[in-house]
């Protein structure tokens, strides 16, 4: 492959991993009360007088020696009706092995429940390619909450160990137990990666993900919907240029409009332009239209930067931020445009900043708002004197350069960009990475990221502080 010189040492991380994907548990049954905790939690919104604001705290849940060297797996949030936030990861518990755990919050942050353990199972890799030896598929658990129903999706190694299949287990007492898992596509023998996972209007469900059955890596989606006790067949989103597929490394996104139509972004690769595109899948359709570009033509680029977009829905409008290096450096971007029309307007999501930027994340609140999370170098990185090649691995150098931070910024309802970016909780000569965002229908904003130090790896959680959350 052609190399590609990035000026930033971060790019290491973010851009010279290798290939992300799923791995978990085959056949497991999700159950077991909560340690500790009571038979529901309580109700934020009927319990009398409101809790009053507590500062924010960082809080840790320390991943294991072997989660160390992984730059993909990330964590994921969803907050149900009572105000309850939930939290979920996924930790290489051993060489063959993959854990669970869920943790919740139902005090505003103060406090995490003990992370429980809700699934077990073993880590499929996909057979070894020229001097590779294969890459592992990884977990990728996605929460959503719909009601009094709280819904975890992962990746799923198959019993025989052929492949994976991305599941679906629901919980009707707050993550106390779960039903069993049942695949959401109906391929049996898959591969499945790079997972998206979102809840719709009145109780609807997709799903999408990247799968090469037919040679190669090709966004498909699935949706169930309201009332259905199983997802419907799944729809290939795109085939690729001459059918040849999609960025086959970068994680898909999906999101719903209030009339259900369902829209998928991934990485498109288009005369070897990797930028965004979408698909859309209107109700009744049988299949996706699109895709729609969100930049054309614009970063031309022999390798997978491990990178993918995020979709949000707002009012009329498909809100669209994700990565690219067109610059040379790797910077967020951020694009609208209206569901009528499908056509974008970009523009950088902070403008003027000089560290390198990547894996950025949207939220759209109840008013309108917009929010965004996404990772930034905080000073000099060391700079990469070989470009960048194929598929490469490795977790930074842990303390060189400034490290990186997760950054927040807000859109307010009605306004054309995003206000001032903040460092959410910064930790000069610690990496933090693959964020994630949510909020309450109170308006209390959480947002959950991957931070690697000298002491470890661990996955972070914070309510956002009200000068961070509020502009």
């Amino acid at each position: 492959m052609n190399r590609y010189a990035y000026r930033a040492g971060w790019v290491k991380y973010g851009l010279l991993t290798g290939l992300v994907a799923i791995g978990g548990a085959g056949g497991l049954y999700l159950s077991g009360g909560w340690p500790g905790a009571p038979a529901s939690p309580p109700d934020l919104k009927n319990s009398g007088e409101p809790a009053e604001p507590a500062p924010p705290v960082a809080h840790r849940f320390p991943l294991s020696a072997l989660d160390a060297k992984d730059t993909i797996e990330t964590p994921s949030l969803a907050a149900d009706s009572a105000g309850v936030v939930f939290l979920t990861w996924a930790s290489k518990t051993a060489e063959t092995e993959r854990t669970l755990f869920l943790t919740r919050t139902a005090d505003g942050g103060r406090s995490f429940d003990a992370p429980k353990m809700v699934g077990k199972g073993g880590v499929y890799k996909t057979s070894a390619r020229g001097k590779a030896g294969g890459y592992e598929r990884r977990a990728t658990p996605h929460l959503a909450a719909d009601g009094g129903r709280l819904h975890l999706a992962w990746g799923e190694a198959l019993p025989d160990g052929s492949g994976q299949r991305m599941v679906l287990a629901t919980s009707t007492d707050a993550g106390a137990t779960f039903t069993a898992p049942r695949p959401v596509h109906r391929a049996v023998h898959t591969k499945v990666a790079f997972t998206a996972f979102t809840p719709g209007p009145g109780g609807m469900l997709a799903c999408s993900w990247l799968d090469d059955r037919a040679g190669s890596q090709q966004p498909f989606a699935s949706v169930r919907r309201v009332g259905a006790e199983g997802f419907e067949p799944e729809l290939v989103v795109h085939p690729g240029q001459n059918g040849k597929g999609v960025c086959p490394c970068c994680p898909t996104a999906a999101c719903f409009a209030p009339d259900g139509t369902l829209y998928v972004a991934f990485r498109n690769v288009t005369d070897g332009y990797r930028d965004i595109a979408v698909g859309r899948l209107r109700p009744g359709q049988g299949a996706f239209d699109g895709p729609f570009p969100v930049v054309s033509n614009t970063w031309k680029f022999d390798g997978c930067p491990h990178d993918g977009p995020s979709l949000a829905v707002v009012g009329d409008a498909l809100h669209v931020v994700w990565m690219d290096g067109r610059s040379g450096v790797p910077r967020g971007y951020h694009a609208r445009a209206g569901l009528a029309e499908m056509k974008f307007e970009a523009r950088e999501l902070r403008p003027g900043a000089v560290g390198t930027q990547g894996n950025p994340r949207l939220f759209a609140d109840a008013s309108g708002g917009l929010h965004a999370v996404w990772e930034e170098s905080l000073g000099a990185e060391p700079a990469i004197s070989q470009g960048h090649t194929g598929h490469q691995h490795g977790p930074p150098k842990v303390g060189a350069g400034g490290g990186r931070a997760i950054v927040y910024a807000h859109m307010p309802a009605g306004a054309g960009g995003f206000g001032p970016a903040r460092a959410v909780a910064p930790r000069p000569g610690a990496f933090q990475t693959r964020p994630t965002v949510t909020g309450t229908a109170g308006g209390d904003l959480f947002a959950a990221w991957m931070e690697l130090d000298e002491s470890g790896k661990a996955v972070v959680a914070t309510r956002l502080a009200p000068g961070v959350s509020r502009e």
